[in-house]
């Protein structure tokens, strides 16, 4: 019974490394306000599309505030249309449906 959840962690160990790498290569600074930022967030969250989780495209960086606007807020979410074009380029049908659109 042990070994699936070793295998899961290796695996969840893997992917957030993965997203660690791609986060050290962008700047900074949160796509939205441009100021500082470091938070690393999906266009599309790994909750929904898990595929696209360590999709370099898809990983942006946002400040704290509009990361969690993004995250959960729709309207704000359907505002940001330089995102939702980079989403598209991930996958429109994936990007339409998270951004209801």
């Amino acid at each position: 019974k042990n070994k699936p959840i070793k295998k899961e962690t290796e695996r969840y160990r893997f992917r957030k490394n993965e997203v660690a790498k791609i986060k050290s290569t962008l700047e900074k600074k949160c796509v939205i306000c441009g100021l500082y930022g470091n938070d690393a967030a999906h266009l599309l969250p790994k909750s929904l599309f898990e595929e696209h989780y360590t999709d370099n495209r898809n990983i942006v960086i946002m400040c704290r505030e509009h990361h969690n606007l993004y995250d959960n807020s729709l309207e704000f979410r359907q505002q940001q249309t330089e995102l939702f074009k980079k989403a598209c380029k991930i996958s429109e049908k994936d990007a339409r449906k998270y951004f209801r659109l």
